[in-house]
């Protein structure tokens, strides 16, 4: 799909309320219809049954006009909750597209768009879209009958104050194309600045603790005044439009009622026009304002809709980079070894993280992988999940490259632990997958988890100990019973009582499974059958921990710092 029309590449989203639409666009047309009656029953009951003394009929015009008024009212009604609910099906068609692509897409969308921002496009912009679908879309072939229904009654009951009353169309229109020049920059930088105070709100509310925890709760209040100052200064600038342009398009009004009044007296003295023509006159000038009185109440809803669909149309035209072969083969089984093959890797263009990277896996081995702080650890275990693809080189499992896979094959056969605990709010059941409840109880009691299957936590685990957070991630992973299992400082986070049972676990675990650890802490490492030390973008050194230790390298300084830390 294309971004150039935002608007209309939304509109397949109403085909399943086709319906509705129909039901709802009708129910407004004939609400049209009837406000149109309205003033031209006033007319004939003055200069009629007023003027002839019919009081019978002046009665019966009374309550036609009472019936047509809450028939039009009923209509309108009925109509307005029609469209409602097709525009709420649609957005919600629309939200859950929006959450199925940030779901399914590469964590690079998500390092390039803050958490607040992604969700101000999933929440805002489409609540922007249905107030659009609803009060100005929807609503236009109604408010055009009507301007075409009052002109065409007018023009052939009394062309001499047609023209009269659509006088004031013209400079409404110079009015509407100035505002709507002036006004919309506006309104979109009070969409910018209100999508990074929420941007800001939403990520450093869940940083609490942290802010809480370094005293730097000031510093976040000056931050926050200061978004929402200029929050503030953007919404004062923004609110001045609409109250001149209001207050311009209820002076036109007046003038036009002004000039109506003025010249059609004296066609009345003249006896060219009745009395009744002109009020109906004046009851069009007046139902003529309030499609446009709404019109300049929601040109603002307009150009925020706009952008909206823009940047709704900009995310969802975001292409994957990380997704499945049109031909996957089949996983393979992980029989000979993972290898990544001359690999290389940048985040940024020019800034390479690795180069030139090879080293095995074998089948059933425990491999750790070390090294200082930005060397590529955590680097090569996203290459290694296919969260990213090498910019050089290839991954593969037992010869077959992981982009020729499919990502469900794939990581479905793959258990990882971050340190990051991500727990969600739910029972421990949906925490681990779902699925069947032996194999899952058969997880927690391998890692020493006690803990009922319908046991209900809290937003973040926080009813839960961060050692039995983590354990819960790593029963998790072993739900799936993973050929590959990748540990990414798995036991950091835990009591060393809590981390001596999760490695005792981690020994039976390991039995006819590769695994791969993901370290800083070496003690972490020190049994696995082989250790890749990762420096300048490649290997520096390899071997068990005896012989790095042995061969008095980086891996021998980062343990005797490490020992250095501990014995002080």
């Amino acid at each position: 799909m294309r971004v150039r029309h935002p608007l209309i590449r939304l509109a397949p989203l109403f085909r399943a309320s086709r319906g509705l639409l129909l039901i709802g666009v009708v129910g407004l047309v004939a609400g049209t219809a009837l406000m149109i009656a309205g003033p031209w029953i006033v007319a004939q009951a003055i200069d009629v049954d007023l003027a002839q003394g019919d009081r019978p009929g002046l009665v019966r015009k009374a309550l036609l006009y009472l019936v047509l008024l809450s028939a039009q009212i009923a209509v309108t009604y009925g109509s307005r909750i029609t469209l409602e609910i097709a525009a709420q099906k649609a957005m919600l068609q629309l939200k859950e597209e929006l959450f199925d692509h940030l779901v399914e897409h590469d964590l690079a969308l998500h390092d390039r768009h803050p958490s607040g921002k992604l969700i101000t496009r999933v929440q805002g912009d489409t609540e922007a879209l249905r107030i659009l679908f609803v009060e100005v879309i929807l609503s236009a072939p109604a408010d055009l009958l009507l301007f075409l229904g009052m002109f065409t009654v007018m023009w052939f009951t009394a062309p001499e104050v047609a023209w009269l009353t659509f006088s004031v169309i013209p400079p409404y229109i110079v009015l509407f194309a100035i505002f709507r020049k002036v006004a919309p920059p506006r309104f979109l930088a009070v969409r910018k600045v209100k999508a990074q105070l929420t941007g800001f709100l939403t990520e450093h509310l869940r940083a609490m603790p942290t802010l809480q925890a370094f005293d730097r709760e000031a510093w976040a209040n000056e931050r926050s005044e200061e978004l929402n100052e200029t929050v503030f200064r953007a919404e004062a600038i923004s609110h001045l439009h609409p109250v001149w342009y209001f207050n311009t398009v209820v002076l036109i009004r007046a003038l036009g009622i002004v000039l109506l009044l003025w010249v059609g007296a004296g066609l009345v003295a003249a006896g060219s026009i009745t009395v009744g023509v002109l009020v109906m006159g004046l009851g069009y000038l007046r139902q003529m304002f309030n499609p446009l009185f709404r019109l300049s109440h929601q040109l603002a809803s307009l150009e925020r809709a706009r952008a909206a669909a823009i940047r709704i149309a900009e995310l969802l035209d975001t292409p994957r980079t990380i997704a499945d072969p049109e031909q996957p083969e089949a996983w393979p089984g992980l029989v000979d070894a993972v290898r990544l093959e001359q690999v290389g890797f940048h985040y940024t263009e020019g800034t390479p993280v690795l180069t030139d990277l090879s080293l095995a896996i074998p089948a059933g081995s425990h491999v750790g992988i070390v090294g200082a702080t930005g060397a590529g650890k955590s680097t090569v275990l996203n290459l290694l999940l296919r969260f990213r693809d090498p910019t050089a080189g290839k991954v593969t499992v037992d010869g077959v490259d992981l982009r020729d896979i499919a990502l469900a094959d794939l990581r479905s056969r793959t258990g990882l632990v971050l340190q990051d605990v991500h727990l969600f709010a739910g029972t421990v059941r949906e925490n681990l997958g779902g699925g069947d409840d032996a194999v899952i109880a058969a997880a927690l009691a391998t890692v020493g988890v006690e803990m009922p299957l319908d046991h209900v936590l809290l937003d973040g685990a926080a009813n839960l100990s961060r050692g039995e957070r983590q354990l819960l991630t790593f029963a998790r992973a072993l739900v799936r019973d993973p050929e590959l299992l990748v540990l990414d400082e798995a036991t950091s986070a835990v009591d060393p009582r809590t981390e001596a049972r999760v490695q005792a676990a981690l020994e039976k675990l390991q039995e006819g499974r590769t695994t791969v650890t993901v370290a800083h802490r070496l003690a972490t490492v020190r049994g696995c059958d082989r250790i890749y030390v990762l420096g300048r973008g490649g290997i520096v050194e390899q071997g068990t921990h005896g012989q790095l230790l042995a061969a008095g390298g980086l891996y021998a300084a980062l343990h005797e710092l490490q020992h250095g830390e501990v014995a002080a």
